[in-house]
């Protein structure tokens, strides 16, 4: 019972710190058992992995050494400068070869009492089959091939004879030189007797011939330089168990089985450690687990009946009701849970509620101010704020949407003299802007320059039949019309403009002056003028609406330039319809001008021909 008072008493951090500090002690305890059995077996794995690339290097230096006996000597490197791709191959692999062997010496985890002898072994027949080697390499360096060492030596004495102007037997020459290279090729001790006894019959002829001494020496030293090169082959190894070569195979033989053993070894004693390992961390994995159960089992008798009644009220409040407060007995964490769970219901009913009221559109109603600086709340409040800028929002856009109706049927009927639409217009814009006062003026066309020419005016809902002219560049009318941009006055000076009323005038508060632009033309300017400030979206929709009566403006001109254009154009018709018909009477009276005087001629000639017949008559009477 005294423990039981103690554990209770424990706060829940300490419950769980000494529940789970057993079980983490022991979870510490396993992990370093599995590390400790994982680098051994990593480690004898690694030297497994040498002892393959071990084999690897011996199988190089293997076939290095045979690629020297059968080729790499006769390489012209070789021959001349005493190295080879495969005398390097060969230095490298065994150099590699004793890298690792020294590295699997030094390895600490090795626990192998055989380790050193085997080692050591490998180490001996390495530095034999390396002694070996390089007195291979010596041999055939002092060999030689072709026109190198003995082998050139014999070639140039017997190139001697055969060049010699010496009348000597041919076939007996010939014999030789076929047993020289029958031995070169087949490795076989009967060549060299066949040759050492055809090589004494053939000087013996010649010395019966009486040949020349040099030539004689020639074939002497032609025998002795091929002995010496039978003896270097004998030495090196006729076959492949013979000489050299034979002690190199069986190095190669005893080291394989070395290698083997000593990989079966490694093998095992891997084998060994992972069946260890698998046991111990059995044992510790299931005494963990039965601990970690018990505690389990103690503690969540403790700890579920609080952990119940929480999830209850959780689960009430997941499905969509609030629950009951709970009752608080304790002050430790779970009765700390308790207090803040009935907190956040409450500040969740309050949320509720408000979140209600804006729903319902009550966009003023206020948080309470308990719970106004939590999170939830304000996003609810900021909720808020944007409803209500929404709503302000959608309400300007309504406004503008619902003048620019109004702005539309007022400007529907063209047809309307332009100074009874521009009142119109104008008393729209002032009263639907709440301005007090304004005025639209137009450019006119005044000779070589242009002006604007006040047409209408509103002021307190009565027009003032006032005009008034400014040239382009004069005062703020003049200064909107040639910049083409809005000019938005927030201080007026007090004899700008005055508003008047029957309690008498002041100065507006704000002028608001926007140009009638159409594309890049100024068809005119608008004047407004108030009490209060233009806000933003009234200023816009002066604008838009500023476009609309720039386009109207410029269809009205257009129409009147049209009709003007028509006029002068009926005038020119009848002008030229009156001058084609004085055109065609004047033709008539030349036509008929023309037959009279055509007639008159005409009476001429019969004339003129009367009076020369008479003339002739005459003529022959006084003749």
């Amino acid at each position: 019972m005294n423990l039981k008072k103690i554990v209770l008493s424990l706060r829940i951090r300490a419950k769980l710190l000494s529940a789970f500090g057993s079980i983490l002690l022991m979870s510490v305890m396993l992990i370093a058992l599995s590390i400790i059995s994982i680098n051994r077996i990593i480690e004898y794995k690694d030297i497994n992995e040498q002892v393959d690339i071990l084999k690897l290097h011996l199988e190089n230096i293997d076939l290095a050494t045979k690629e020297f006996i059968y080729e790499g000597y006769k390489s012209k490197s070789f021959l001349e400068d005493q190295r080879d791709v495969s005398t390097d191959k060969f230095n490298s692999s065994i150099q590699n070869a004793k890298t690792i062997i020294n590295s699997i010496k030094k390895s600490d985890s090795m626990e192998i009492e055989s380790t050193a002898h085997l080692t050591g072994a490998l180490t001996t027949t390495l530095d034999s089959i390396q002694h070996e080697f390089s007195t291979l390499v010596d041999l055939l360096k002092t060999r030689g091939f072709k026109d190198y060492g003995l082998e050139g030596s014999l070639r140039k004495a017997i190139h001697v004879v055969e060049n010699s102007s010496y009348p000597y037997n041919k076939v007996s020459m010939l014999t030789l030189r076929r047993h020289e290279k029958d031995f070169f090729l087949r490795k076989d001790l009967k060549y060299q007797k066949e040759f050492n006894d055809h090589i004494d019959e053939f000087k013996e002829e010649l010395r019966q011939q009486e040949a020349p001494e040099e030539l004689i020496k020639n074939v002497d030293e032609y025998k002795t330089q091929f002995n010496d090169v039978v003896n270097i082959e004998k030495m090196i190894g006729l076959k492949d168990q013979e000489g050299i070569k034979g002690k190199i195979l069986q190095n190669f033989v005893r080291i394989k089985p070395q290698i083997e053993t000593f990989r079966t070894t490694i093998k095992e004693k891997n084998g060994l450690q992972i069946i260890r390992t698998k046991i111990v961390l059995f044992i510790v994995f299931f005494a963990q687990i039965i601990t970690g159960f018990l505690l389990a089992v103690v503690y969540a008798n403790l700890l579920t009946k609080s952990i119940k009644e929480i999830r209850t009220a959780m689960l009430e409040l997941a499905n969509g009701f609030f629950p009951e407060k709970m009752a608080v007995r304790t002050s430790e964490e779970i009765g700390q849970t308790k207090e803040a769970f009935n907190q956040f219901i409450d500040r969740l009913k309050v949320a509720t509620g408000f979140a209600t009221e804006l729903g319902t559109g009550k966009l003023d109603a206020t948080y309470d101010e308990r719970f106004n600086n939590d999170v939830l709340a304000q996003s609810i409040i900021s909720m808020q704020k944007k409803l209500k800028e929404a709503e302000e929002r959608q309400s300007r856009i309504n406004w503008t949407n619902q003048g620019s109706a109004q702005f539309n049927d007022i400007i529907k009927n063209e047809s309307e003299a332009l100074d009874v639409l521009g009142d119109k217009i104008l008393k729209h814009l002032v009263t639907y802007t709440d301005a007090n006062q304004g005025a639209l003026y137009i450019v006119r066309q005044g000779g070589s320059e242009k002006f604007l020419e006040r047409i209408a005016t509103y002021a307190y809902g009565k027009k003032k039949y006032e005009t008034q002219k400014f040239a382009i560049n004069e005062g703020l009318i003049g200064q909107c019309a040639m910049e083409q941009s809005t000019i938005y006055l927030k201080e007026v000076p007090r004899d700008y403009i005055k508003i008047t009323s029957g309690l008498g005038e002041a100065t507006p508060r704000s002028i608001l002056i926007v140009p009638l632009k159409v594309r890049e033309d100024v068809m005119g300017v608008i004047e407004v003028a108030s009490f209060n400030l233009f806000e933003q979206y009234k200023i816009e929709f002066m604008e838009k609406s500023a476009e609309h009566i720039a386009a109207i403006l410029s269809n009205k001109q257009v129409t009147i330039e049209t009709q003007k254009m028509l006029a002068e154009s009926r005038q020119q018709a009848n002008a030229l319809l009156q001058q084609d018909e004085e055109m065609r009477q004047n033709a008539e009276e030349l036509q008929a001008t023309q037959e009279a005087m055509e007639r008159q001629r005409h009476e001429l000639q019969q004339e003129i021909k009367y009076l020369k017949e008479k003339l002739a008559t005459y003529e022959n009477v006084y003749a």
